[in-house]
């Protein structure tokens, strides 16, 4: 059964990132086959594997690469090349076991090898004797990819990383596997040259060192002189008067004895080739007529047996590269086809028997007419140039339907340097190219409206902007947000919200022209882009004609609908100085529209206020990504006392960042902007480890406190969330009990039914849960007393309204309403000495604010654990 299309709305980010990541890595392990590839067969020693070692890196990241070859006789591999990546924490030398490797010692390598299975395995995950071995250098993780030639191992890719936790995608698995069979083939093409070289020097130093042998033979078949003899035939002084037939082989003396008399009848000389084939010699004779004197032929007898077998082994290793699927392609300087394999015919869809048909013809001949522009190119580029090139296009089959093939082109060039040949390599990579386009069409287009989204966004408004810079040009951008669009949802179903969604795509983009960009931002939001603008005195007009397209009524189930739009709109270079700065301002412009009262189209010179606003935003944004990415953030710890006793029963993990040029950013403003620009997964990672890792060091001293962390809504929905969480947990040997999760009142009440699910996993899972800024959400009773939370956090805005008699029943009111539930009450904001008195006689759990600490360093925070703060009780 098909599987159909997930809809954009089902599509989470993770999967977006994951399609863009499995992109990236095809568009890598793709490049890297035809540098390792084009290394290896160049044929230049340790230089070009060592630089094959070196592409293999780029790609796979490892600290170390290495290549080992078996040693034909023995069970051992040695290692021939190998690469460092200078910044690993692994040995610099190599010790002796890793240089020449003993197969017999280490059976889990050898098994898995053999077998032509890849091994991927931690240090932790190996038997003792390959741990031992690993662990001389300090590596904690080995990928091992076989060498195979017609099923048989004779060496492996070897790739050691320092640290166990880097593992690979099934994705790069199988990339990398890819990647072994092509340099398994390009090893086997490289032996094979070498042995055919081999074997035409040996062959040119037997010729130069082994004189013919040399008779005469009358017509009666009698030998005459005898100048020189071979090692195969009877020693030359005995064989003067004796008959053929007495003398030498019956297969060699039958052919010389029936070739004489030709000789002589003809009167020139005639050639003969002799098998020996108990002696396994193959031999050429010539046999020349003498015509004065008395009638004889000269013989001379040349020794061909290293020739024939060189030609029967040529003949094999054209036979196997006949059995591959690429085709091999000789052309002349022009480009017409003077020998191909029978790959050619199935590349063309044509008859084996007709090969010969396109021999003679330019492989121009059947390239796609748009290919053929940019493949002329590099075929000329050829001609000038030593190094060999890669080229994609499309190629004619005999049916006239066109396949995808990528050929690999290198000029073969004379003693004198000119070019008198091209040989090529071609291969089907038409699922590949196909596949590419598919993951292509995924990573830059909406699957719902089809409209580009974000990334192809970031790179049309760039060249525009560029462009505009160049030819002194304004572009203009509008930010577009459907008004009320989850009214409509409610009312319709996400079905209905999402046929809305590509009408109104279609109906926005019928009004621009042919080169503006109309982008879905994601949900009900989008982006126009109008470029290479020289007036803009007509944009308050496209403006509203798309404002009047989105007012057109559509039918919804029956029911007529007229959707409004709120838009905002920026202009380059007036309003901002970059791509980035121009998004921002048409943002906040549109969010100014919608606050105007929906329906609207505001421009940002209308609202000049908001400039300098956004532009400090922009900068502070650009700086928060860098802190984040660079560990430019802090992580404060402030403690939540008991109310009686005054001991710490937990510390609150808060990020904090000191920024270099504008100091200290208040949390309320770098959260929230985190939270919007998409860096709030990242940010809570960077909190998640600093904290994991320092609770780390304080169990590790005996201390036994809790851990409070801030669950924001991207990670609360993400699917993985919950084994991630517990996966960074088992990092760093902590359970699920040392930490407490906070999850706001309204995130965790927000679409109720499915956070509720939720937080079921992460109590399963043995983590408490507070809710935190309890009383700012719209939590009903029945919400309350089914959520699987431990404590509840009372907002700090209750607390500051303790001096009145109205805040303090309140705060009475929710204290019976928590203890009914069975729920510990901390309560936030505590300031003064008076305040947690009081607090604490309502029989309040734990008291938490500036009158205890403010946030503080690690330092500080250990200290309050360890001595409790009574004194503040």
């Amino acid at each position: 059964m098909r599987r159909m299309a997930k809809p954009e709305w089902m599509v989470t980010d993770d999967e977006r990132f994951v399609a863009q990541r499995e992109l990236g890595l095809y568009h890598a392990y793709f490049d890297a086959f035809d540098r390792v590839v084009a290394r290896l067969l160049v044929g230049d020693g340790s230089s070009s594997l060592g630089d094959a070692m070196v592409a293999l890196s780029d790609v796979t990241r490892a600290s170390v690469v290495s290549l080992y070859l078996d040693t034909p006789g023995s069970s051992s591999s040695r290692m021939v090349a190998a690469w460092r990546d200078p910044h690993t924490r692994l040995a610099a030398v190599t010790p002796e076991p890793l240089k020449l490797l003993d197969y017999s010692s280490y059976p889990l390598l050898a098994d898995t090898l053999a077998v032509g299975m890849v091994l991927n395995k931690s240090l932790l995950e190996l038997p003792l004797a390959e741990q031992m071995l690993l662990a001389q250098i300090g590596a904690r993780r080995i990928l091992c990819i076989p060498l195979l030639n017609r099923g048989e191992l004779f060496g492996f890719l070897c790739f050691l990383d320092d640290d166990e936790r880097r593992e690979r995608s099934q994705t790069e698995l199988k990339l990398l596997a890819m990647l072994g069979n092509h340099v398994a083939q390009a090893l086997t093409r490289l032996q094979m040259e070498e042995a055919m070289l081999a074997n035409q020097q040996r062959l040119r130093a037997l010729v130069g060192a082994t004189e013919d042998m040399v008779f005469e033979v009358t017509p009666s078949g009698a030998i005459g002189q005898v100048w020189s003899g071979h090692p195969a035939l009877p020693a030359a002084e005995t064989l003067t008067g004796r008959q053929l037939a007495s003398v030498f082989p019956p297969e060699m003396a039958q052919q010389i004895a029936r070739g004489v008399p030709e000789a002589l009848a003809a009167g020139r000389s005639i050639s003969l080739q002799c098998v020996l084939p108990q002696a396994g010699v193959w031999l050429h004779a010539r046999l020349q007529p003498v015509t004065v004197g008395e009638p004889r032929v000269v013989v001379l007898v040349h020794d061909v047996t290293e020739l024939a077998r060189d030609a029967a082994r040529k003949k094999t290793m054209l036979d196997t590269l006949n059995l591959l699927e690429e085709a091999i392609i000789d052309m002349d300087p022009a480009g017409e086809l003077l020998e191909t394999t029978p790959a050619w015919a199935k590349l063309r869809g044509i008859d084996p028997r007709n090969l010969g048909v396109d021999l003679g013809k330019a492989l121009f001949t059947w390239i796609h007419p748009e290919d053929l522009p940019t493949t002329s190119a590099a075929f000329t580029r050829l001609l000038n140039s030593s190094e060999p090139t890669s080229q994609r296009f499309r190629l004619m089959q005999e049916s006239s339907d066109f396949l995808w093939v990528e050929a690999r082109l290198i000029a073969q060039r004379g003693p004198d340097g000119a070019c008198h040949g091209v040989r090529g390599v071609l291969r089907d990579v038409t699922v590949a190219h196909l596949n590419e386009q598919h993951i292509t069409q995924l990573a830059h287009y909406d699957t719902l409206t089809k409209l580009p989204n974000r990334l192809l966004l970031d790179q049309a408004l760039a060249h525009a902007v560029d462009r505009a810079r160049r030819d002194n040009t304004k572009v203009a951008l509008g930010f577009i947000d459907l008004d009320h669009f989850k009214q409509i949802n409610d009312a319709f179903g996400h079905k209905m919200g999402d046929e809305l969604l590509v009408n109104l795509s279609t109906r926005l983009k019928g009004v621009l022209r042919d080169n503006d960009l109309l982008a879905r931002w994601g949900g009900d939001e989008f982006v126009v882009v109008l470029p290479d603008l020289t007036d803009i005195a007509r944009l308050p007009e496209i403006a509203d004609r798309l404002r009047q397209a989105a007012r057109q009524g559509v039918v919804l189930d029956g029911m007529e609908a007229k959707p409004t739009i709120s838009v905002g709109f920026a202009i380059y270079p007036d309003n901002a100085e970059s791509g980035e700065e121009l998004l921002t301002a048409a943002d906040h412009t549109m969010y100014h529209a919608k606050n105007a009262g929906r329906n609207n189209v505001c421009f940002y010179s209308d609202i000049l206020h908001l400039k300098a606003l956004g532009r400090e935003h922009v900068a502070i944004q650009a700086r928060l990504s860098d802190a984040i990415r660079l560990g430019g953030l802090q992580v404060f710890y402030q403690p939540i006392v008991q109310s009686k006793g005054g001991e710490v029963f937990a510390i609150e993990a808060l990020a904090r960042w000191q920024d270099d040029k504008s100091g200290w950013i208040s949390p309320e403003l770098f959260i929230p902007m985190a939270e919007k620009v998409g860096l709030i997964q990242e940010l809570s990672d960077v909190v998640t480890h600093q904290a994991f890792c320092k609770l780390r060091e304080w169990r590790d001293a005996g201390l036994h406190q809790k851990l409070m962390l801030n669950i924001s809504r991207s990670q609360l929905f993400a699917p993985r969330f919950v084994s991630n969480l517990v996966e960074r947990l088992n990092e760093f040997r902590l359970r699920p009990s040392d930490v407490i999760l906070e999850i706001t009142e309204s995130v965790a009440l927000t679409d109720y039914s499915r956070q509720l699910k939720h937080l079921k996993l992460l109590g399963a899972a043995g983590f408490q849960l507070a809710i935190d800024d309890f009383g700012t959400g719209y939590s009903s009773l029945s919400q309350l007393h089914e959520m699987p939370a431990q404590l509840l956090k009372v907002d700090v805005s209750f607390t500051q309204r303790l001096h009145t008699e109205e805040g303090r029943r309140i705060m009475q009111a929710i204290v019976q309403l928590g203890n009914g539930l069975d729920l510990q009450i901390v309560v936030e904001g505590v300031e003064n000495l008076e305040t947690a008195r009081f607090l604490q006689g309502l029989g309040v759990h734990y008291l938490q604010g500036f009158h205890f600490s403010e946030p503080v360093p690690s330092g500080v925070a250990e200290l309050w654990m360890r001595l409790g703060l009574s004194g503040k009780i």
